[in-house]
């Protein structure tokens, strides 16, 4: 065995598909065979990645392998394809044969002709090495023209990782049990107005298993995807990440690196569009409103509604109990009870929780609001539509069919034009048959109203729910700017901010705010 040559062999086939892997089984027999048939060489081995691109060595298991049995002496002469087998990336084709050829390893590329050991080997590598990459790079551009044509024409991309739905073959269907869990986050979070934070704890009680993680628990981050996700409305949005180089494949958020691909209405939804908005808008004023990295608490009607007129910071309330059993309950500046390490605490005063309810309904009595004319209107407001229901989602019913024969006119077209497989244009046409029936059943309900309720019972619950001072307070004040005895208030929908001076006195039950002084700024 003394002066043979210790031969082994690199090949790789880019995708993991039957068809790959009966040529990666056929690149294995050919060099087996290759070096078995030649004199003086030994079988050192056969090195093979599988589903792995070329464009860099990084993720390449057999590769790094195989230079590591280089570097251990193990080998003396390497065999390989071509050069694009080998690597589509010119800067590691030469830094890998020169680390190769540094340590006594030839590298033959059997189908450009190429011989490391051979004088003018480096040079007609470089050569093959850059045309490798050029074609590296336009095989690149003309997969994303390809993906391009085919988001356009409704197919999704990714992973089978969103919660509610299942993806297959380009298509996605509702999985009922999670789309219930979703429509529970977005009615906890509209219609409670609880934060994620609170959100997450509760499912986490009530046993629901979080995202691919039936173990474990949900966290605040998960809730809020769910909530910022528009595929539950409906809607896809495709490119949100995008691959800025195609040598190392390296993905990041598309900040407008790339045009992003929207499709209304593109497949069933599991909110209704009105609360999607509803729910977006709501985390805009909500992370508007808390501005200072805190977690978001809506317990008090004025929960991230006062800010401190010396610092900025928002007010967190503090609590204590009297001898008598009553509760004692005021605001301070964040700032003033949990200063940050090394700060000086802000030194504004503390404001009395009744103090606040005073002014604000100081103001809004001055403002003349009248709670039992709002509970008329809103009652009057409430017939008037149940007497004609569902004008509104009838007519948003029509339009999605309309977007549904679009979209399948687009799955159409290209599957004819050979941008989708007959799978696919399978698996789009199904999940638009699945919509299409629960859109006409919706329609079949929609023509069949409910009775109409009881007029005298739907008022009586109006002004049930307008007479507590906790909900009218929550609903109609924005923004409340604490100074030593005196308020800012805005209010939704009015431009005009309120000026209050006040004074207090007492404690206990005889505790007492009196509105010395009010004007508009």
């Amino acid at each position: 065995m003394t002066g043979e040559l210790r031969v082994a062999a690199y090949c790789r086939v880019s995708t993991d598909g039957e068809d790959q892997a009966h040529s990666l089984e056929s690149q294995r027999t050919y060099f087996l065979d290759y070096i078995r048939a030649h004199p003086g060489w030994t079988f050192a081995g056969i090195y093979a990645d599988e589903g792995v691109s070329g464009t860099s060595t990084r993720r390449r298991e057999a590769f790094r392998s195989m230079m590591a049995d280089a570097e251990a002496g193990k080998l003396d002469l390497l065999l390989t394809k071509e050069v694009s087998r080998f690597a589509r990336n010119t800067v590691d084709a030469l830094a890998c044969t020169r680390t190769l050829k540094a340590l006594g390893v030839g590298v033959l590329f059997l189908t450009d002709g190429i011989d490391t050991r051979d004088n003018d080997g480096e040079l007609r590598l470089t050569l093959m090495a850059s045309m490798a990459q050029e074609e590296s790079r336009r095989t690149s551009q003309r997969v994303k023209w390809g993906q391009k044509r085919r988001m356009e024409a409704g197919v999704v991309f990714g992973s089978d990782s969103t919660y509610g739905f299942h993806t297959k073959n380009g298509a996605l269907t509702v999985l009922e049990e999670e789309a219930e869990v979703v429509r529970h986050i977005y009615c906890k979070f509209l219609q409670e107005s609880k934060g994620t934070y609170v959100i997450a704890r509760e499912l986490f009680e009530e046993g629901v298993p979080p995202p691919r993680s039936p173990s474990g628990r949900w966290s605040p981050s998960m809730v809020l995807r769910v909530l910022r996700n528009e595929k539950y409305a409906g809607d896809l949005l495709q490119k949100k990440y995008v691959t800025v180089d195609y040598l190392t494949h390296r993905k990041v958020v598309n900040r407008g690196q790339e045009e992003q691909i929207l499709l209304r209405d593109h497949h069933a939804a599991i909110v209704d569009r009105e609360t999607w908005d509803a729910v977006q808008w709501e985390l805009d004023r909500r992370s508007a409103a808390r501005g200072d990295g805190s977690k978001y608490s809506n317990r008090y009607w004025c929960s991230g509604k006062l800010r401190c007129g010396a610092c900025g910071w928002t007010f967190l309330p503090r609590s204590a109990r009297r001898p008598d059993g009553t509760v004692y309950r005021a605001w301070g500046c964040r700032c003033r009870l949990r200063p940050a390490p090394g700060t000086t605490p802000c030194s504004m005063p503390m404001v009395n929780h009744r103090t606040l309810e005073t002014c604000v309904r100081f103001l809004l009595s001055r403002l003349g609001l009248d709670l039992e004319a709002m509970a008329e209107e809103l009652a009057d407001d409430i017939l008037r539509l149940s007497a004609s229901p569902g004008q509104e989602e009838a007519a948003r019913l029509r339009e999605r069919l309309s977007a549904l024969e679009r979209r399948q006119a687009r799955a159409l077209e290209g599957y004819l034009s050979g941008l989708l497989s007959g799978e696919e244009l399978s698996a789009l046409r199904k999940q638009c048959a699945l919509e299409r029936q629960t859109l006409e059943r919706r329609q079949k309900e929609l023509a069949s109203p409910p009775p109409p309720p009881d007029e005298a019972a739907l008022r009586a619950a109006v002004m049930a729910a307008l007479s507590s001072p906790q909900e009218v307070f929550r609903a109609a004040v924005e923004e409340i700017v604490v100074r030593p005895g005196c308020l800012q208030i805005r209010l939704f929908s009015l431009p005009e901010t309120f000026f209050l001076r006040y004074t207090t006195r007492g404690a206990g039950e005889s505790y007492v705010t009196t509105v010395e002084e009010f004007r508009v700024l």
